[in-house]
């Protein structure tokens, strides 16, 4: 049954629309790239309403105004086969007499990592583009007012940016001249007589069919709308005179022009930019200029607004990232190469006060502003960054008597954090596309915000990418599922893995209902590649594994083995659904791939797993992700973890590669029969899967202190997308957060033991630490749990809302709960509060 029944029309500027013809035609989505339009609808009401309920969507991106006041941004990224809407109540901004809605559409005309053309009748009828509002305002008597879209709404073509600016994955340039801006468009009182009257996008279907329609389903958005506030730069980096470069492109400028100490330009009460108190005047004459860079002192996510006063003509250039050159100018990020362009923008300015806020959300920690052609004083009274959030608050902790773990664990929050959006983003700086590395940002949520819904919003959004022989893309909504360029297949496996996930953090059934056919056709597109080894082999498309020089030909060991968890969480969701022949089908295929991998890329010589097999060859190279996968996934037999991690843990061993062939860096020297590849951050979660399977928690504590600590050494707030950095890497990538995951799980000790939290397992493992305490957020409340060491004495306390088992770490005997003797091992706990303790066994007993 459809979510929502549509009454009102979507509009846009007026165009010659027809009928459309059956036979072939070009979509005229060119026809609208980085076309901007102001939209307005003036009511008036004798009283104030009761309520006043709307639905909101654009192709593209809008903002949403009432009486001059923003409402919200949107839509949330979505498949144009769902496109979604944004519920509002408008009564707050409502008052009797005379009100306006008014809205800024921005179209695309292109593929962005958050946004698909339309297709179909859609795209050859109407191109892109257009602006969807449906609601009412009512009154106490009865009395309604509609405000749906159609003709009674205006519109105006924004001519103040310049459509020809340069794009990528990331939209448009913004090129902004706010001499051509309709001052005070949002405002009640702005005469919008002379705009025209907006066009319903509706034309006849063919022989006699309902009418062409944009986005025939339509879908209330199911996450919640982001929250704004202001972020302030916290230091001036520097201070320096150029002389404007030859050129029009405005990233070559940035690239080109040298700091210099000032000379002819002048900056009074720099420091207003920093303290927020007073005024900032800038004065520069031809054909110099000033720049000044501000460091925010952390990553932030948001809109860049600039509060000024100025001459008419005068110019602001900036640009923004996660990094300094050395001279103390930001480094221009240069993202994915045939994808991206560099981010450097311009404000030409009106004369005298005026604001300016980007359309688009940028990632980045360091924002430089280049001041051209003000010969009068130009006044900068203000400069922020609006932060844009996903309304999640930080429900779980860690802390503990290692500061540095500490710190980790929060670092990793904050990482994660900065990559929920409307989406679970990879990065805020680079690309902003929704990948399923959100695998893993998800655990690091359950155990840090508790938040259900973003993660089922990702889930559904791929499991909507699935293409006709069952493959899931690799990221999706946006350019990479809308393009088919190429596709990761491993994180199709991911997205079942993460649905297994979901089950247990948060239950839902119904999920499962809604995903379960999409995981036999996913499961099916695998099938195809088993051949008679009972191995994948051969797989087509972008062989990822992690961001390092493994052996990827053939049949790859970490891929099989992760194909074997994903037929386990496969066959547990057949039974949930109900699917015996399925389960039993997935459980058989799992059993028979792990022995597969067992006989065919073991090399008992050497005691690990090889990288891949290739055409009957054993590959020689060896790495941390092969072997990590085969004890994390459960493929290898216990018996050979020992060999296996005296290998992959030897720090002579090991070795950082490159992280691909389009890595800028030289190859290093890798001796294939005695060396091993070092796990990324990314593929360290598998690690230390592995380490904790088998016991190993002190050396999983230690790889943590070892590999995260030198990020944070340096001041980071975030944790990179690799240990090294190259010219694309990103500064702040949510895959790299495990530490906080495994900070709460292992040393915490808190795991679910059943689907949707109903009954966890307490267990922690003090190793090296003498306390440490924490929260886990569950959907049936907060687990709280405070341990500490005295001397051989283990003391914890510990609330649950669900039943648990607590289980004593290993070396550790005498189980007293509250007070009482319970045996050696473990004890089953009602929900309440407890104090357990238990000694060491090393500890004589008297």
């Amino acid at each position: 049954m459809a979510e929502f029944e549509r009454r009102a029309d979507w509009v846009w500027r007026q165009r010659e629309l027809g009928s459309l013809p059956f036979g072939t035609s070009t979509p005229r989505t060119a026809e609208e790239a980085n076309r901007y339009v102001y939209f307005r609808k003036t009511f008036e009401l004798g009283e104030l309403p009761t309520q006043a309920p709307v639905f909101a969507s654009a192709d593209g991106r809008y903002q949403l105004y009432v009486n001059g006041r923003l409402v919200g941004r949107g839509p949330a990224r979505c498949s144009p086969a769902w496109q979604s809407m944004d519920r509002y109540e408008l009564r707050p901004y409502l008052h009797p007499g005379r009100n306006v809605v008014a809205a800024l559409v921005h179209s695309y005309g292109r593929n962005t990592a958050w946004y698909e053309l339309p297709s179909w009748e859609h795209a050859r009828a109407f191109g892109c583009g257009g602006f969807f509002l449906q609601g009412d305002v009512l009154r106490a008597d009865g009395d309604v007012t509609v405000l749906d879209t159609d003709t009674s709404w205006r519109y105006l073509e924004s001519s103040a940016w310049e459509r020809e600016a340069p794009s990528g994955s990331l939209g448009f340039l913004e090129i902004y001249d706010a001499r051509r801006a309709p001052a005070g468009w949002i405002e009640v009182e702005f005469n919008d007589s002379s705009w025209n009257t907006a066009q319903v996008l509706r034309v006849p279907g063919f022989n006699g069919s309902s009418d062409v329609v944009p986005f025939p389903v339509m879908v209330p958005r199911k996450i919640p709308q982001l929250v704004e506030e202001d972020g302030y730069p916290r230091r001036i980096v520097v201070v320096g005179e150029v002389t404007t470069a030859e050129g029009s492109e405005i990233a070559s400028l940035f690239a080109q022009e040298i700091l210099e100490e000032p000379a002819t330009c002048r900056a009074l009460n720099l420091e207003a930019l920093i303290s927020r108190e007073g005024t900032c005047r800038v004065q520069t004459t031809r054909p110099r200029s000033l720049s000044v860079v501000l460091d925010f002192g952390e990553t932030v996510v948001g809109r860049i607004f600039l509060k000024l006063l100025a001459s008419e003509g005068s110019i602001v250039d900036f640009t923004y990232g996660e990094r300094l050159e050395k001279d103390g100018r930001v480094h221009l990020h240069r993202g994915i190469p045939g994808f991206d362009v560099r981010p450097a923008h311009r404000l030409v300015l009106r004369e005298g006060e005026q604001t300016f806020e980007s359309f688009e959300l940028a990632g980045f920690r360091y924002l430089q502003l280049t001041i051209r052609q003000a010969a009068s004083p130009l006044e900068i009274k203000s400069v922020k960054v609006k932060k844009s959030v996903y309304p999640v608050k930080p429900q779980g902790s860690f802390d503990c008597s290692d500061p540095l773990l500490t710190l980790l664990w929060q670092t990793g929050r904050n990482t994660v954090h900065l990559c929920m959006q409307d989406g679970y983003i990879d990065c805020p700086s680079r690309e902003q596309r929704q990948w399923l590395d959100g695998y893993l940002h998800a655990l690091v949520n359950y155990v840090a915000f508790g938040d259900a819904l973003l993660i089922a919003n990702l889930l559904r959004q791929i499991g909507q990418s699935q293409r006709p022989d069952g493959i899931t893309m690799m990221a999706a909504p946006g350019d990479f599922a809308a393009s088919s360029f190429t596709n990761i297949p491993e994180f199709c496996l991911y997205w079942i893995l993460a649905i297994g996930e979901y089950i247990k953090h948060v239950g839902d059934p119904t999920l499962v209902t809604e995903l379960y056919p999409s995981v036999v056709k996913a499961v099916g597109w695998f099938e195809r590649f088993v051949n008679h080894e009972k191995l994948l082999t051969s797989l087509p498309h972008w062989l990822f594994v992690d961001w390092a020089e493994l052996d990827k030909r053939g049949q790859v060991t970490a891929i099989n083995a992760q194909f074997v968890a994903a037929l386990r969480v496969a066959a547990s969701l057949a039974r949930l659904a109900g699917c015996s022949g399925d389960a039993r089908r997935f459980g058989r295929l799992s059993r028979e791939v792990r022995a597969a991998i067992n006989l065919h890329l073991w090399d008992g010589k050497r005691g690990v797993y090889v990288d891949a097999r290739n055409r009957g060859v054993k590959s020689r190279r060896v790495s941390q992700q092969s072997n990590a996968a085969a004890i994390a996934f459960e493929v290898a037999p216990q018996k050979r973890w020992p060999r296996i991690l005296a290998t992959i843990l030897d720090e002579k061993r090991l070795v950082l590669t490159r992280t691909g062939a389009s890595d800028p860096n030289p190859p290093g020297l890798f001796d294939e029969e005695s060396k091993v590849a070092l796990a990324q951050p990314f593929y360290s979660h598998f690690l230390h899967r592995a380490l904790s399977k088998a016991g190993f928690h002190q050396a999983l504590l230690d790889n943590i202190r070892l590999r995260w600590g030198q990020m944070v050494a340096g001041g980071e707030t975030t944790f990179w997308e690799t240990w090294q950095l190259n010219p694309i890497t990103s500064k702040c990538h949510g895959w790299s957060s495990t530490p906080t995951y495994d900070l709460s799980t292992e040393v915490l000790g808190i795991t679910p033991s059943a689907p949707g939290f109903a009954e966890i397992q307490v267990a922690p493992r003090p190793v090296d630490l003498s306390w440490a305490k924490g929260v886990y957020p569950t959907p049936h409340g907060n687990v709280e749990i405070d341990w500490y060491r005295r001397d051989d004495r283990l003391e914890v306390s510990l609330t649950t809302p669900q039943r648990a088992r607590f289980v004593l770490p290993e070396g550790w005997e005498r189980l007293e709960v509250d007070g009482v003797l319970v045996g050696d091992g473990s004890a089953v706990l009602e929900p309440g509060s407890y104090q357990i303790a238990a000694q060491h066994h090393q500890r004589k007993r008297p």
